[in-house]
């Protein structure tokens, strides 16, 4: 019940702290490298994460008024090549990113390479941060492909879509591109 105390009052001793010390939350993000996550820890959306909190510590806030039992350790070796028991444990649920694949209707040859390098992550968080644990490799190994290949989609709709001049206009009686062209000595100068 202590800890509840402490998660309820965190944000407000935060700002109380960061404002002490005369730094605004752009300030405090930019000492700290967190990206704007100031703004959540004060709202109480989000809270630190160890590494977080040790630099808090470290700048002079009172450990006590840190919360315990939500921080996650970060995977600081994420990119790291996978070790040998990380590769024998890769290869025993290799089938999950197949399962993947067939399970969101994704071709193989376009989608196997985003959605590996998801469930490789996944495979190094795994064995760093036991405390996901709690939830089966699956389900992880699910979220972490479909986090790769959402952001994949999402880059896909980004990218300008090439034309030619001799494409035909969709929805237009074979009218192409290169007909709605003027040629700038017929325009009109409005």
């Amino acid at each position: 019940m202590e800890d509840d105390k402490i998660k309820a009052e965190f944000p407000r001793r935060l700002k109380e702290w960061r404002m002490a010390k005369g730094m605004s939350q752009k300030k405090l993000d930019k000492i700290m490298g967190l990206n704007g996550m100031t703004h959540h820890y004060e709202k109480g959306t989000n809270f630190p994460s160890i590494e977080v909190g040790e630099r808090l510590v470290e700048l002079g806030f009172d450990p006590s008024y840190l919360p315990e039992g939500i921080h996650h350790k970060k995977c600081t070796a994420i990119n790291d090549p996978l070790t040998d028991e990380e590769q024998r444990f890769a290869e025993a649920h290799h089938g999950l990113v197949y399962s993947f694949l067939a399970c969101f209707g994704l071709s193989n040859d376009e989608w196997y390479d985003v959605a590996v390098l998801g469930y490789l992550r996944m495979v190094k968080k795994w064995f760093a941060r036991p405390e996901i644990h709690i939830y089966s490799f699956s389900h992880c190994a699910y979220n972490a492909m479909r986090s790769n290949v959402s952001y994949e989609f999402d880059k896909k709709k980004r990218r300008f879509q090439e034309v030619s001049l001799n494409d035909i206009i969709p929805g237009t009686e074979d009218m192409t591109y290169g007909d709605i062209i003027c040629d700038p000595r017929d325009c009109v100068k409005i």
